[in-house]
């Protein structure tokens, strides 16, 4: 209904002009525009993050597996892989720290789902600048907000407030924003925080230098080159030196299972992975697959150089009813994928080249 009503609201903010193009907004309809998408984004994430709490329940998040193990990666024996996810925890415990400081009565749970609700928040507004820079409309662009939050508030099977699962995604979009507005620079810092908060994020200096390779103008790969180099040189740093710092850790493997054919069978045998891969992608990557066609290049290149990678490592070495653990791709690729036929993105300027920085 948010949703809704935000996209019949553009239709007074960003009027059409004979050409049914979007006319320029004034400075007052920018201003009322951006409160309106803050505010929408506030409350999609509160949204989406109250379903999570429904699930899990407050005592679950104040005294159960939530604070354990928030409590257990700052003791440093939280296992292989969640030990080495330590950019929400450390954030977290600075917000406690402060809260202390100023004297602000609070409780561990508060802390937790006040948290999630602004990570929540600046993946929808990051997404948005993401789907506008790829070239959809405004109303489209909100409607994917609308999809984006769907699929979040139901990837909850099996899961706490997954703060790194959510960071992910939010660096991976914003990876995708940068290389979209040419802001080339920025990978090497998105890289260095996506691999703090987890291993996943390897894919993101892959991703700049294969739209150096295929979407940008010919020959941008030599500029990109150094900063693909020094991104990657950053992951390896931090994914090396992590595992220094804490040691070895016991691996914990999804429900038991060893991770290769072993995970694949029980992924692909079990009518809950299904049921829930449907909740929460629903029908959005099927599609985005008819609509390919109208991708820009970008986009293209996002879903060769992601999606396959994603989906193998994850049916394999993963729980894949878990559906969160698919919110990258949905969220970088199916969801402008599926609005890219309604959106314009079939005009030829839509199809140019990014332009790297020089």
């Amino acid at each position: 209904m948010l949703v809704l009503i935000s996209v019949a609201a553009c239709g007074i903010l960003a009027p059409l002009d004979k050409a049914s193009q979007p006319v320029k907004l004034s400075t007052l309809q920018t201003f009322f525009f951006g409160a309106m998408l803050v505010a929408l984004a506030i409350a999609l994430g509160a949204f989406t993050t109250s379903q999570y709490v429904h699930r899990l329940n407050l005592d679950y998040l104040e005294r159960g597996g939530q604070l354990q193990r928030y409590l257990a990666i700052l003791n440093g024996h939280a296992g292989n892989p969640w030990q080495y996810r330590l950019l929400a925890p450390y954030l977290i415990k600075l917000v406690i720290t402060w809260c202390r400081h100023f004297d602000i009565t609070q409780s561990v749970a508060t802390v937790f789902i006040g948290f999630r609700v602004f990570q929540d928040s600046c993946v929808l507004l990051i997404a948005y600048a993401y789907y506008r820079r790829l070239g959809l409309a405004i109303g489209p662009a909100l409607l994917g907000l609308g999809c984006l939050a769907w699929s979040m508030s139901y990837s909850y099977h099996n899961s706490d407030l997954q703060f790194s699962t959510f960071f992910d995604v939010m660096f991976y979009l914003l990876a995708g924003w940068c290389i979209a507005c040419g802001r080339l620079q920025w990978i090497i810092a998105a890289t260095l925080f996506a691999a703090l908060n987890r291993e996943t994020s390897a894919l993101i200096p892959i991703l700049l230098l294969t739209s150096s390779l295929y979407a940008m103008e010919a020959g941008a790969w030599r500029r990109v080159l150094p900063l693909v180099s020094i991104a990657v040189a950053v992951y390896v740093a931090v994914f090396l030196g992590l595992r220094s710092i804490y040691g070895p850790q016991e691996l914990l493997l999804p429900q038991g299972h060893a991770m290769g054919l072993d995970t694949l069978k029980y992924n692909l045998t079990r009518s809950e992975t299904w049921s829930e891969l449907l909740v929460c992608l629903g029908v959005v990557p099927i599609a985005a697959a008819y609509n390919y066609r109208h991708w820009p290049a970008q986009l293209k290149v996002s879903f060769w150089t992601i999606v396959p990678l994603w989906f193998a490592v994850h049916a394999t070495a993963a729980v894949l009813a878990e559906a969160r653990l698919l919110l990258v791709p949905q969220a970088l690729v199916f969801i402008p994928g599926a609005l890219a036929g309604i959106s314009g993105l079939t005009r030829k300027e839509g199809a140019r080249p990014l332009r790297a920085e020089r």
